[in-house]
């Protein structure tokens, strides 16, 4: 089972990381792209890039924080769900006694059956995730990262349309929800009836006696098969001995384990079936948009690919360990000289300039700061009249390990060298970094 759900999750983060490229254009990583080749299949490269990347570009740690957010939804709803089955219980039993038993099973069930009864007819209008289902996207959506939950909600909805998964995934939160809401139910009357004394009775104002025990004698149908009794109306009616009042307490609990958990479980448990059968016959669309060049790329032969002497793949395999901190604010640094002296005799000591990266010192400098001090955006100005340095490239590269935003800002003489900008832009594309 948690193989396959791995599997939906390495094809969600494969989704999630080809609507980045297509916002943000394709990214080359060729460490990254060199161990994927290393994978059998294309589809389990696809995996392996995507998840190497994802790491990259921060998409893993804002994945973490939307776990960390279902699970507190998760939480919040079974406490939801422990509450509601006291209130419902207490409520049921606060009656005047003696309490009739149809009146008790009648509270104890008709919410529950009306709501199946109404879940069966949604399968036939639409696919949803059930009511349970969103209110919890909703929830998700509007607390923490709104801005990563919501695109991750996105998503997720698009897989599950996409592999048919809608309704199945909306009927085990449905159903799981509601057994548990039952479970807690029987649990909390059986508390009650074991720990006080309660009068039942079978009463009807427009039912003879012999009409309503046809109707219970049905409704004892399937706990008679485990050897539950119901109570007779006849001995029930009036005055009825001590040995029907604890048959009626029994009976009534039967009928919360049958008609309420059993026959939620079993629903509970189809529909996880379906999910898990659908999950295994998943397979990536690699025809969608955004996945032509990674085809391209994790296809090219390891013998007739060119390494450059100064890639430094083994610096680039210890980055993607690493995943950027999400932070605030804005931090604007030169990188080896600032082109515009009167632009940096303006800014020099504003707090969000972080000053000119020039020496290997200067650079551990400012990477120690963004890990100490993490922000939202990190602007690099770069001297567009010098040569393309494959080292700066780099560099910038591995800013992007510390920053979930990192853009270049190309500083532009008032004679520009076009040919020397184009390379610039060039270069920065092919490594996958924004510029302006």
């Amino acid at each position: 089972m948690f193989k396959l759900f791995s599997r939906f999750r390495s094809i969600w983060m494969a989704e999630l990381v080809r609507r980045y490229e297509l916002q943000n254009g394709f990214q080359r990583a060729d460490a990254i792209d060199h161990q994927a080749r290393q994978m059998p299949t294309m589809e389990q490269r696809v995996f392996k890039r995507a998840e190497l990347l994802a790491a990259r570009l921060g998409l893993v740690h804002q994945l973490r924080l939307w776990d960390h957010f279902r699970r507190l939804i998760a939480i919040l709803l079974s406490v939801f769900a422990v509450l509601g089955a006291v209130a419902l219980v207490r409520g049921t039993l606060s009656v005047n006694q003696p309490i009739s038993l149809s009146y008790a099973l009648m509270m104890l069930l008709g919410l529950h059956l009306i709501l199946f009864i109404l879940w069966c007819v949604s399968l036939l209008l639409k696919d949803s995730f059930g009511w349970i289902g969103r209110i919890s996207l909703w929830l998700l959506e509007h607390i923490g990262q709104r801005q990563y939950n919501q695109q991750f909600n996105n998503t997720l909805l698009t897989i599950a349309n996409q592999y048919r998964l809608t309704k199945p995934a909306g009927a085990v939160l449905t159903h799981g929800y509601w057994t548990l809401f039952m479970l807690m139910v029987w649990f909390v009357l059986f508390f009650h009836l074991s720990t006080s004394a309660y009068t039942f009775t079978w009463a009807t104002t427009i039912w003879p006696a012999d009409s309503l025990q046809v109707w219970v004698s049905v409704l004892n149908f399937i706990p008679s098969l485990f050897g539950v009794d119901a109570p007779s109306v006849a001995a029930m009616w009036d005055n009825p001995a001590a040995s029907e009042q604890l048959n009626a307490g029994r009976w009534l609990l039967a009928c919360i384990v049958v008609y309420g958990v059993a026959w939620r479980a079993v629903a509970l448990f189809g529909s996880l079936l379906l999910v898990l059968r659908r999950v295994a016959a998943m397979r990536i669309d690699l025809t969608l948009p955004g996945y032509a060049p990674v085809i391209r790329k994790l296809t090219t032969s390891a013998a007739t690919e060119l390494i450059d002497a100064d890639s430094d793949v083994a610096g680039m395999d210890d980055w993607q360990t690493r995943e950027p901190k999400p932070g605030q604010g804005e931090l604007v640094i030169s990188l080896d000289h600032e082109h515009d002296q009167n632009w940096l005799q303006r800014h020099q000591n504003e707090t969000w300039y972080g000053g000119v990266i020039a020496r290997s010192d200067d650079r551990q400098r400012i990477l120690q700061r963004l890990d100490d001090a993490p922000v939202a955006t990190l602007v690099v100005r770069v001297n567009a009249q010098l040569t393309p340095d494959r080292a700066a490239l780099r560099f910038i590269q591995r800013l992007q390990q510390y920053c979930t935003h990192v853009e270049v800002q190309l500083v532009i003489s008032e004679n520009p060298d076009d040919e020397r900008i184009g390379h610039w832009q060039k270069g920065l594309t092919e490594e996958g970094i924004i510029w302006n």
